[in-house]
């Protein structure tokens, strides 16, 4: 499949997702509620967060990396090839360069663990789904929207974990469901995996479109 149809199908998917999320979290759902499934809901929101860390530190640990083999003369910066077709997706700290992608969704994950523990949450709770429902789609849609800014690339990604945490503590508040609970956090490890794909089709998509005899290419 063109790598920019594929790209567009989970950008349309996800958002989709992410709409069907808002309904269904805005009906007055409360059969079927639990008093351990909020500690329940916690904990597993916790453990996406420390892998979603794990997987923005060693992406190649996780199987995300889809870089051809290396040959001789190649070189990466920030896990991309350092031809600087991917300066979009590099941000420049010091002398060291990161990943923008990886590094937005470990600032994410963070901010995100820490307001699970802190327990502060100053919204109302619509607000504060209609809040994070936003951030989330800002995130999706992130690499049309980016403007080839490796540091607005970062923010967006920032926003995507961030405001899925958002839109978990208002869920929390709204004291839904259990299926509700189960759905949602279904459906943020769906957005994730669509981030990583909608990620890896525009790599591909960056190389499939260069001439240049790079050592170093997505597949």
């Amino acid at each position: 499949m063109n790598s920019q149809r594929e790209r567009l199908i989970y950008v349309s998917l996800a958002e989709v997702s992410l709409i069907v999320t808002m309904l269904f979290s805005m009906q007055p759902m409360h059969e079927l509620s639990y008093p351990w499934q909020e500690m329940v809901s916690r904990s597993v929101f916790a453990t996406i967060c420390v892998l979603g860390v794990i997987a923005g530190v060693a992406p190649n640990w996780c199987f995300f990396d889809t870089r051809s083999e290396r040959r001789t003369g190649g070189r990466v910066a920030g896990h991309h090839p350092d031809c600087g077709h991917f300066d979009g997706h590099i941000i420049h700290i010091g002398s060291r360069l990161f990943c923008a992608g990886c590094s937005g969704l470990v600032i994410g994950a963070i901010l995100a663990f820490l307001g699970l523990l802190s327990g502060f949450y100053p919204l109302e709770a619509k607000v504060g789904l209609w809040i994070g429902g936003f951030l989330v789609g800002l995130g999706l849609a992130q690499h049309y929207i980016d403007f080839g800014s490796s540091w607005i690339h970062l923010l967006l990604n920032v926003f995507l974990v961030f405001g899925a945490w958002i839109m978990f503590e208002a869920i929390q508040l709204m004291s839904l469901s259990l299926l509700v609970s189960i759905y949602f956090l279904a459906v943020i490890v769906f957005w994730i995996y669509a981030r990583i794909r909608i990620s890896q089709c525009t790599h591909v998509g960056v190389c499939k479109e260069c001439h240049d005899d790079c050592s170093i290419r997505f597949e």
